[in-house]
């Protein structure tokens, strides 16, 4: 009886999906590809956004002659935020994807002014609305769809040291946010903010690896700084160095974690590809940047920090 009863219940999952699907198309039939693809990307199901529309919305947004199309149907999306947190999600996901692989310049702008309004009204679930002004300011940031590249520490080499200052700013701030937001001790309720949450914590690594470089280079030229860069407040050169040494305490915690979650004790325990992230390093890195997790902790960064 319970093995039939078992059987019964598959069915009933597999009808559901099926109906799901169907609904679906429904939605779509009178869209265009673009349209759709963001729609299925973002649809309110329990289950992580799905990659290849994610990917295809990323690669269209590189193609002049589809940004304007690309734009408008992300802004659209993003308008419908907060009525559905599942969709909020996975809006900010795939606005998070395209930050940081596609061409945020020009399709991003209607859809961050859209996400901006919302966060201030605070009109969209607890949840998201913890992430969105994050998300807002990465769309915004000029490099952030050059500093997961595994040659980006290296574009600090033979700035002069106001530059390097410069650029580290937003990093840092960005860094900051990213950090506490992997760090977050709350309970992640859904697949989808799982992944986004995980791809903040990436966010949050590929960050601390460009800002370690930076700090490196104003370590070197320390001694032979004017003493007015030095000092300076707001944004001098000491000021900068405190905040790597703040952002590499967090991100030491932020391995444990990881490494403490790989066992099944945290958040992200469930995320199916969590285990090949803490094996192979990190999934924009390839071969060349490897973050090297812990994965004998005896306790979460989040318990540490509680």
């Amino acid at each position: 009886r319970l093995g039939q009863e078992a059987a019964r219940g598959g069915e009933r999952t597999v009808m559901a999906g099926r109906l799901a699907a169907g609904l679906r198309n429904l939605q779509t039939a009178a869209m265009d590809e673009i349209s759709t693809a963001v729609f299925k990307a973002t649809t309110d199901d329990l289950f992580e956004p799905k990659e290849k529309h994610v990917v295809a919305v990323a690669r269209w947004s590189c193609e002049p002659e589809l940004q304007e199309q690309v734009a408008s149907a992300l802004a659209k999306r993003v308008s419908t935020c907060g009525a559905r947190p599942v969709t909020t999600a996975k809006t900010l996901f795939l606005l998070h994807r395209v930050a940081t692989t596609g061409e945020p310049e020009a399709v991003l702008g209607p859809s961050v002014a859209e996400l901006r309004s919302l966060v201030e009204r605070r009109s969209l679930p607890a949840a998201e609305l913890a992430y969105a002004p994050y998300i807002v300011g990465l769309c915004e940031w000029d490099d952030c769809n050059l500093f997961r590249r595994p040659d980006a520490p290296a574009c600090w080499r033979g700035m002069p040291l106001p530059a390097v200052l410069e650029g580290l700013r937003p990093l840092q701030a960005l860094a900051e946010q990213a950090l506490e937001l992997a760090l977050d001790a709350s309970e992640v309720t859904t697949p989808a903010v799982a992944a986004l949450r995980l791809a903040v914590a990436e966010d949050a690594f590929a960050m601390f690896l460009c800002e370690t470089a930076g700090a490196a280079v104003l370590q070197d030229g320390l001694l032979a700084a004017p003493l007015a860069l030095v000092n300076l407040r707001p944004g001098g050169l000491l000021e900068a160095l405190r905040a790597s040494n703040r952002h590499a305490e967090d991100a030491l915690m932020l391995q444990e974690a990881l490494g403490s979650w790989r066992g099944g004790s945290g958040p992200l325990a469930d995320l199916p590809h969590l285990d090949s992230v803490l094996k192979e390093g990190l999934p924009w890195s390839g071969s060349r940047a490897r973050v090297a997790l812990a994965t004998t902790a005896s306790a979460s960064a989040a318990a540490v920090r509680t």
